[in-house]
């Protein structure tokens, strides 16, 4: 059964010290069971304990028992064997659990100790034996749902009181409860254990009464936490009456001005369908304006043309004023009469921060398009820049090359090279270029081909 585990366990000096093994289940990643250190189990004695451990999502609760064996290499104090049924999800009742764990931890010293002395040298090596109602166990199994969470307290609790199986049962059962304050439960009815527990004051230790008294604590903590959370839900209650009444008002204004908004809509389409009634009329007037016009053209003579080029402004300042007036207006957003805030959730955390997070990010979202708007801007200017930079170096360079082909001219011409730009001023260079009519270049290239051929 893989929710029902069996484990042996003891301390069993150099060189393995403390170990423990499954028997039964599936060999599970689990807290030790080991105590050296914190409690010390006597001659005589026996040690009970419940413990909740919660791993990979699910609850465990084991139950252990540990009595006095020495170390089969060592004569020190402290040394014990033990015991322990560990459940998964799931537990079996109290006195099935304490009858099962008995009779399993009984055989393990029958086949284990010698004159308090452990025979093996490892919990391997265990001899153990199947336990008569070990399969039975599995029939009586309910939900452990008495945790809860899964929360590590790192807070262990020692018991003095009556260890018998009946007493027992009564105490591991109202323990569950207590599983939610306390990692591990110890119980011993053995007075020098308690006593040295109470002496080191490692944890705490509490006699019967106390037991009852940490019941009660519980039990009281619980009521504390429901009335808090009766008065939070009432507080909840009278937010949402005032979330409902306020957002019943933001509604009801957003209708009232949808409403005027809609009634003043008709009257912006009631105009516009006019106004598109008018547009065709416009349209032809001014079109018979120009017809008319034309018509003053073709039959006029060239002194009227001034005057008819008036007409035709003063109409088609008419014709425009007209069109604009007759614009088809925008129609005003109604707007969707949501509520204009949700009411707070219960119990929520973090608001402030989540708050500051959503401002920052609109903030952020609305700064957006400006940088946008900037990086373009940039660049556009970076881009005019570069444009009158290049149209400069392209002057200057048609500047040098005309200044180099006069120079190579004179060169040629045997001109000294300190009178080519100086003698020549660009502005008289111009004025010398005269334009003769195209008629009078033609006749004289006529000219001289007929002397050519003569």
């Amino acid at each position: 059964m893989s929710n029902v585990n069996l484990i042996a366990f003891g301390t069993f000096g150099n060189p393995n010290g403390f170990t423990q093994t499954f028997f039964a289940g599936n060999p599970l990643l689990v807290k030790t069971f080991d105590i050296r250190g914190s409690i010390r189990v006597y001659p005589e004695s026996t040690l009970y304990s419940i413990r909740k451990e919660y791993r990979d999502g699910s609850f465990m609760i084991a139950y252990a028992v540990y009595t006095y064996a020495k170390e089969p290499t060592s004569a020190r104090e402290g040394s014990f064997i033990g015991s322990a049924i560990l459940f998964i999800d799931e537990i079996a009742e109290e006195n099935i659990t304490i009858r099962c764990l008995n009779e399993f931890h009984e055989n393990l010293i029958g086949k284990n100790v010698e004159n308090d002395t452990l025979s093996v040298n490892h919990s391997d090596n265990f001899s153990v034996s199947k336990l008569s109602d070990f399969d039975k166990v599995r029939f009586n199994l309910k939900k452990i749902d008495m945790l809860d969470s899964a929360e590590i307290t790192n807070k262990q609790l020692m018991v003095y009181c009556e260890t018998n199986p009946s007493a027992l049962q009564s105490m591991f059962k109202r323990s569950l409860d207590l599983l939610n304050m306390y990692d591990t439960i110890y119980f011993t009815s053995n007075q020098e254990v308690a006593k040295l527990v109470h002496q080191k004051n490692i944890f705490q230790f509490v006699q019967k009464d106390g037991f009852e008294n940490e019941i009660r604590r519980l039990a009281e903590e619980r009521k504390r936490k429901i009335r808090e959370a009766v008065e939070d839900f009432e507080k909840e209650k009278i937010k949402l009456k005032d979330a409902e009444k306020q957002t019943r008002e933001d509604c009801k204004a957003k209708i009232e001005k949808n409403k005027q908004q809609h009634a003043a809509n008709g009257e912006k389409i009631e105009e516009s369908e006019k106004n598109l009634a008018r547009i065709n009329e416009v349209y032809q007037t001014f079109s018979m304006k120009i017809d008319e016009l034309l018509h003053q053209l073709k039959t006029a003579d060239s002194s009227a043309l001034n005057s008819i080029r008036n007409a035709y402004k003063e109409n088609k300042n008419v014709f425009t004023e007209n069109i604009r007036d007759l614009k088809i207006p925008d129609l005003a957003t109604v707007s969707d009469p949501r509520p204009a805030s949700r009411p707070a959730s219960f119990r929520q955390s973090g608001n402030h921060f989540y708050h500051y997070e959503r401002e920052r990010k609109e903030n952020k979202d609305r700064s957006d398009p400006f940088k946008i708007a900037t990086v373009v801007l940039s660049v556009l200017l970076v881009a005019a820049i570069a444009g009158l930079v290049w149209l400069y170096v392209e002057q200057y360079e048609k500047e040098r090359r005309v200044v180099t082909k006069l120079n190579h001219n004179q060169i040629n011409q045997n001109i000294p090279e300190k009178d080519t730009v100086a003698a020549i001023p660009v502005k008289d260079s111009v004025q010398g270029i005269r334009s003769e009519p195209n008629e009078k270049v033609e006749h004289q290239i006529k000219g001289e081909r007929n002397t050519d051929l003569k």
